[in-house]
């Protein structure tokens, strides 16, 4: 009876009660599954202490058994949102492939990676950012089938497995509901009390394990869909498909950044300076320095001939970044021993400015030219890239300004500032672009627009700098404006040699 008992649930526990005391009886007890036995005559205090042996042995049993589940859940998942992780992912899709290839329908996998969540987790704290992948975590279950495999892979990476599609096409389905799912904003409550409704949005890149194929290779799917996912993010759109052809433009791209850390190592890079001067008694001020490459065989290259090659690849941009940011460091180290009084200006794309690796690299080239005041350093970011990302641009420049440098708004007028954006930047100096400045004094419209940008910047008390003067005749009537200074090819070309006289 005890082994028919044991065999219906292993975990009864049998207390035996008996009278026999031999050891060929009590070795039976033990054969036939008796845990416990208590010898006869029956003793109360023996009764109580061999059951609560029992319920002690029960209690460390489940709790062993507890914890080795609670050990299986932490190996195979993301603790934060319960999701599988990369181990579990890869171990599960394995037989969704095959059964989806057995029905002849279509695996998606998809990688998704959260735009802004890198200034939410600086901006509000880590809590924040935990209740945003949560969150996140929540949305994707809800728009996806029981039978997909959602993960997180670490941080703000997520990868899904979409199976069983009879389409392709049938994964908008899934993006509609993720979409939807994504357009209320999260609410948190910091210490405080004070709610901020924060809005999250996502890149995902796509790619299909297609039902001809018995044995993809799922790294090289999971690469795909990183590709696809950086392309999103090029492109600004949620979400992109990985595209055969996008990957040999890729290899190109990737030689051509090569060839350009190359460069550098080889001394290729130069700077050219340009002057800018003050209007009001048309002395220079200052200089911006711009990229040349002299190529060994095509000769002085602009930045349009090879900068379009690097963009978002923001390894390379950051080694050219602290090339350019050094030189000139150099150039003012040698300005202070001459007691020059003159600011250089320095084009840095809004993807570096804001890497995180951008702070510590220009704190290191301060401390090895400490006769260099940063002050005499003006960091020039494009408009229309800092306004997509004005929580992110604030928290960045706040923080260079602290270290003493000068930020100013670069190529103003073509983006889509408002005045609540202004107010936002804490920036030094506005520079109208180039394409309203040109041809102003022929253009109504564009002479409206460069008096307009004027009195903008001059309601936050920003100094302004026209860039693209063609002519003399372009100064008195900038002055008129209250405009402050000046640039362009009708004052002065950029130039190798520093010229201080126009």
């Amino acid at each position: 009876m005890c082994k028919e008992i044991k065999r219906e649930n292993q975990n009864q526990r049998i207390i035996l009660f008996t009278s026999y005391n031999e050891v060929e009886h009590l070795s039976e007890a033990i054969n036939i599954n008796v845990d416990k036995y208590i010898m006869k005559p029956l003793n109360s205090r023996q009764l109580f202490d061999t059951l609560d042996e029992v319920l002690d042995d029960l209690k460390r049993e489940r709790k062993e058994e507890a914890y080795k589940q609670d050990l299986e859940f932490a190996s195979n998942h993301d603790l934060l949102t319960g999701l599988a992780n990369r181990k579990l992912f890869f171990t599960k899709l394995q037989p969704l492939v095959k059964e989806s290839i057995r029905e002849k329908k279509a695996v998606a996998i998809l990688s998704m990676d959260l735009n802004k969540f890198k200034p939410i987790n600086d901006t509000y704290g880590h809590d924040a950012g935990d209740l945003i992948l949560k969150k996140v975590a929540q949305y994707l279950q809800k728009s996806l089938r029981k039978s997909d495999i959602i993960s997180r892979f670490g941080g703000d990476e997520f990868v899904i497995a979409v199976g069983f599609l009879k389409e392709n096409d049938h994964i908008l389905k899934f993006l509609g509901r993720l979409e939807r799912n994504f357009s209320e904003p999260v609410v948190y409550q910091d210490d405080d009390g004070a709610k901020h409704y924060l809005d999250i949005s996502f890149s995902m890149g796509i790619t299909f394990s297609p039902p001809t194929v018995a044995e993809p290779s799922f790294d090289k799917l999971l690469r795909e869909a990183d590709k696809a996912m950086y392309r999103a993010k090029e492109l600004g759109v949620p979400y992109a498909f990985y595209d055969p052809n996008e990957e040999s433009k890729f290899k190109i791209k990737a030689k051509k950044s090569q060839e350009l850390k190359d460069a550098i190592d080889r001394g290729e890079f130069l700077l050219y300076y340009q002057p800018i001067i003050n209007l009001h008694n048309q002395e220079i001020v200052a200089f911006e320095a711009l990229l040349r490459w002299r190529h060994p065989q095509k000769s002085i290259l602009t930045p349009d001939k090879f900068l379009p090659y690097i963009w978002n690849d923001l390894e390379i941009g950051l080694y050219l970044a602290r090339w350019v940011i050094e030189q000139v460091f150099i150039e003012q180290n040698r300005f202070s021993e001459k007691n020059r009084n003159i600011s250089i200006g320095i084009n840095i794309s809004f993807l570096e400015f804001n890497a995180k690796e951008f702070i510590p690299m220009v704190k290191e080239i301060i401390d090895r030219y400490p006769m260099v005041s940063p002050s005499k350093i003006c960091f020039e970011i494009d408009e229309e890239t800092a306004i997509q990302d004005i929580e992110l641009g604030r928290s960045r420049i706040k923080t260079v300004k602290e270290l003493g440098f000068k930020v100013a708004l670069d190529d103003f007028g073509i983006g889509s500032s408002t005045l609540a954006h202004l107010q936002k930047f804490d920036i030094d100096t506005i520079k109208i672009d180039k394409s309203f400045v040109i041809d102003m004094l022929i253009n109504g419209k564009n002479h409206s627009i460069v008096d307009a940008s004027i009195k903008l910047a001059k309601a936050f008390n920003y100094k302004v700098v026209a860039i693209g003067v063609e002519s003399k005749e372009h100064l008195p009537n900038l002055l008129r404006l209250g405009c402050d200074e000046a640039q362009g090819y009708g004052i002065a070309k950029p130039s190798f040699k520093l010229k201080f006289d126009i």
